[in-house]
């Protein structure tokens, strides 16, 4: 058992090159175990990581993603250093954020749901129902659409952007399904009401 075991959230000890001295048990179980902070969070956080967590900066909150057993984790760090020269320490404590585009990406997993039909569905309920489906999931494309483009510029900052482009490319997908269906389904409606 080590000095920071009793931690309820993640916290290292590390050297100024990274490695980690100590951890506390929540770190140990909620990262990959290694013996270097570098490793434990993803590529396109190395940078920032050797950027922003160090003596100099030391009571500065950085953003980092970690890699975690369920994926990539973000995570705000606070850092504290203490020491000289080799005995120099920095004490990482990282607690975890919801990432907004993983709230994003929820949003657009419901919408691929609403639009799947229902098997033994009846059609002429189904056609009489669409027109406000429809529009209510234009609406919500649009609003998933807005919010992405306020992240997008937040996360080509973080080296992130093409997780933005892919969701608006899924967007994308989703207003063309949108606009065949809204067609197929004023066909039906129209053919439907010309039945003698």
């Amino acid at each position: 058992m080590n000095a920071l075991d009793h931690l309820p959230i993640p916290t290292f000890a590390i050297t100024e090159q990274y490695a980690v001295i100590e951890a506390s048990e929540t770190a140990r179980s909620a990262f990959a175990k290694k013996a270097n902070l570098l490793d434990m969070v993803d590529v396109g956080s190395q940078d920032k990581l050797r950027r922003f967590v160090r003596p100099a900066m030391s009571g500065m909150k950085v953003e980092l993603n970690f890699l975690t057993p369920n994926g990539i984790g973000l995570f705000d760090v606070f850092q504290r250093w203490r020491g000289q020269g080799q005995d120099m320490l920095g004490y990482i404590v990282c607690v975890p954020r919801q990432s907004d585009l993983n709230e994003v990406l929820e949003s657009v997993s419901r919408l691929e749901r609403r639009l799947e039909t229902k098997p033994g569905a009846n059609v002429a309920d189904i056609s009489r129902s669409r027109p406000t489906v429809w529009e209510h999931v234009t609406h919500s494309i649009h609003t998933i659409e807005e919010l992405v483009g306020l992240l997008h510029a937040d996360l080509i900052e973080r080296g992130r952007g093409v997780y933005a482009e892919l969701v608006l490319k899924e967007l994308d997908s989703l207003r063309t399904l949108v606009a065949q269906e809204q067609k197929r389904s004023s066909g039906t409606v129209h053919l439907l009401h010309q039945r003698p």
